[in-house]
C-alpha cells in the first residue's frame, strides 16, 4: 500500500520558485506576490494559495490535473515547456523542462532554507538492500531523545517521495532522518543531488534491484551515492562486515567513517551479557573521526552478544568504548545489527551519547508495521508479518527470525516471488529453497511466479509445499492448512500483496 504524501507548509514566493526550479515565469496570478505555502502533485491534496507541480506518472499525468489543482486554489502551478495547455488565469505559471527535476530543486531550496532557519540542522541518509527501513525507524527513534525530529514516513523513498518528505520539514526540526530507495540507476544520485547528507549511512549492499545496474557491483555503485554526497565534514557509517559497502566508501574516497556490524571473532558466548556501563548523556559536542579505514579493525559500533527475549532480543552493544545492554523489542540478529547502524547514525550526527535508559526508551517507540511485526492469532498461532518487501537477503533474516522465535513450534512459510532481480532471478530463488530447507520449515506455501523455483528446491530437500497459482490462494491455503500453535512467516516482494495472507488469518474463526 502506497504511503500517503503527507502535507506540508513550505513557503515559496514566485521569483524563488523559478530561481529553484530553473524555470520561466510565463503568467503572474492574482496572488504573485504573496508567498505560495505548501507544495503538492496531487490535485486532491492541494490547499488555497499552495504550489501545484504537474508531475508525469505511469499512470496518470498531471498537467491533466492542472485546473483542478487552480479551481482547488493552488495560486502557482509549474508545467512542461511546450505542452499547449490551456490554464486558467487564475494562477501563476512557471514553465521547467522537466517537473520531476523541478520537484527535486524545490526540495533542495526548502532543504537549504531549512538548515539556514534550523538550529543546527542536520540530515542522515538511510540506504540498503535490506534493513533500511528498520535502520531509519531506529536512528529517528534515538535522536527524537535529543530534539525534534523528522523523518521518513512509510515507503516515501524515491525521487518523488524524499521530497515530499522534505517539504514537511519545519524551523522546529533540528534532524532529518531520511530513507533513500534505488530502482533505476541514477536515482540515488539524483536524490541526493537536492537532498545532502550530514551523514550516510549503507546498511548493506545484496542484490535487491539489481535489475538493470548491473548485479551486485551495480546496486554497489549506486548505493555508494549517498558517500559520494558527503562533503569533508560528512561522516560515512560503514558496514564493516559487509566487503561491498567498505568498497562503496574507499572508492567515494570519504575521509571521516564510523563503522558498525558483528565483527569476526568479537562474539562472547551466548547468553553472557556485559554489566550495562549507561554513560550519561555529554554536555558538550563531541566529533571523533575515525582513523581506521573501512576494512580495517573490528566496528566501533558492535554487537557483542544477543539472546532472545519475548518477541525481540536482549542485546550487548559496545558503542565506542563503552557497553550496552538493552532490550530490542525487534526479533531476529539483523534488527540487532540495524540498532548497531542507528546508533552510530545517531552519535554522528547529534555528537552526544545517550545513556541506556534513553536508548531503551526510544526503543520502545518503535513501530515497524509489516517488517518483522510478531503477533498471537486465536489458536495460538504466532503469526511474523514481513510483508513489506523481499530480496535474497531480507528473506534470510526473516527464516532465521521465523527459526528464532518458533522454537518448538510446527514453522509454516507463506511467500511471495522476489521481484527485480534480473537475470538473478532464478538462482536466487533456487538457492531461497535451500534456506527455507535449512531454516527446519515444515510447510511451504507459495504464492505463484518464480516462488514456485524455491518449493521446488525446498520440496526436493523434505519440505512439505503447497503451489498456488496467487496470493488470494495462497491465502485460503495458510487458513485452511495453519494449525493451532504453529509459528507462521508471511512475505513477498511488495507487488504480490502477501499483506491479504496475514488479514485472512487474522480472519479466521476463532
Amino acid at each position: 500500500m502506497a504511503t500517503p504524501i503527507p502535507s506540508n507548509r513550505a513557503r515559496f514566493l514566485l521569483p524563488e520558485v523559478a530561481l529553484a526550479t530553473s524555470g520561466t515565469i510565463t503568467r503572474r496570478g492574482s496572488r504573485s506576490e504573496e508567498p505560495a505555502a505548501g507544495v503538492f502533485s496531487d490535485s486532491r491534496a492541494v490547499v488555497p494559495g499552495s504550489i501545484f507541480v504537474a508531475l508525469r506518472g505511469e499512470a496518470h499525468d498531471g498537467h491533466a490535473f492542472v485546473a483542478a489543482a487552480v479551481k482547488k486554489g493552488a495560486s502557482i502551478v509549474i508545467v512542461e515547456k511546450g505542452r499547449g495547455l490551456e490554464l486558467p488565469e487564475d494562477a501563476s505559471v512557471v514553465e521547467v523542462d522537466d517537473t520531476l527535476i523541478a520537484w527535486g530543486g524545490l526540495a533542495r531550496a526548502h532543504l537549504t532554507k531549512w538548515r539556514m532557519s534550523s538550529v543546527d540542522g542536520r540530515v542522515v541518509a538511510i540506504t540498503g538492500s535490506a534493513g533500511k527501513t528498520t535502520t531509519k525507524e531506529l536512528t529517528a527513534a534515538l535522536l527524537a531523545e535529543i530534539a525534534p525530529t523528522h523523518f521518513t514516513a512509510g515507503n516515501l523513498n524515491n525521487r518523488i517521495g524524499v521530497p515530499a518528505v522534505i517539504f514537511a520539514l519545519e524551523p522546529t526540526h533540528r534532524f532529518c532522518v531520511l530513507e533513500m530507495g534505488m530502482s533505476l540507476p541514477g536515482e540515488l544520485d539524483a536524490i541526493c543531488d537536492f537532498a545532502k547528507p550530514d551523514v550516510s549511512v549503507v546498511v548493506n549492499v545484496g542484490v535487491a534491484h539489481a535489475e538493470g545496474v548491473g548485479g551486485r557491483e551495480g546496486v554497489m555503485k549506486e548505493k555508494g551515492a549517498v558517500y559520494r554526497a558527503l562533503d569533508s565534514a560528512g561522516i560515512a557509517i560503514v558496514n564493516a562486515d559487509d566487503e561491498y559497502v567498505r568498497r562503496a566508501a574507499r572508492e567515494a574516497r570519504v575521509r571521516r567513517i564510523e563503522t558498525f556490524g558483528r565483527g569476526v571473532g568479537t562474539s562472547r558466548r551466548p547468553g553472557s551479557f556485559a554489566e550495562n556501563a549507561m554513560a550519561e548523556p555529554l554536555e558538550h559536542a563531541r566529533a571523533r573521526p575515525s582513523p581506521l579505514p573501512p576494512s580495517a579493525g573490528g566496528p566501533h559500533y558492535r554487537l557483542v552478544d544477543r539472546a532472545p527475549e519475548g518477541a525481540g532480543s536482549r542485546v550487548v552493544v559496545s558503542c565506542a568504548g563503552r557497553d550496552l545492554t538493552l532490550h530490542l523489542p525487534l526479533p531476529g540478529e539483523a534488527a540487532a545489527i540495524d540498532l548497531t547502524a542507528a546508533l552510530a547514525a545517531q552519535e554522528a550526527v547529534s555528537r552526544e551519547m545517550l545513556s541506556g535508559a534513553s536508548i531503551e526508551r526510544a526503543l520502545a517507540s518503535v513501530r515497524l508495521a509489516g517488517r518483522g511485526a510478531v503477533c498471537t492469532l486465536a489458536g495460538d498461532l504466532l503469526v511474523l508479518d514481513d510483508t513489506y518487501n523481499a530480496n535474497p537477503a531480507s528473506m534470510r533474516a526473516a527464516l532465521a527470525t521465523l527459526a528464532e522465535l518458533a522454537g518448538p513450534r510446527r514453522k509454516v512459510v507463506v511467500l511471495g516471488e522476489m521481484k527485480e532481480l534480473g537475470p538473478l532471478a532464478e538462482s536466487e530463488h533456487v538457492a531461497l529453497g535451500d534456506a527455507i530447507a535449512e531454516a527446519g520449515v515444515a510447510l511451504a506455501i507459495g504464492c505463484g511466479g518464480r516462488i514456485d523455483s524455491a518449493l521446488d528446491r525446498a520440496a526436493s530437500l523434505g519440505v512439505e509445499v503447497v503451489r498456488c497459482t496467487d496470493t488470494a490462494a495462497a491465502a485460503a491455503a495458510a487458513t485452511e492448512r495453519a494449525a493451532a500453535g504453529d509459528a507462521v512467516l508471511v512475505k513477498g516482494s511488495r507487488s504480490t500483496g502477501t499483506e491479504a495472507v496475514v488479514s485472512a488469518l487474522e480472519r479466521r474463526e476463532r
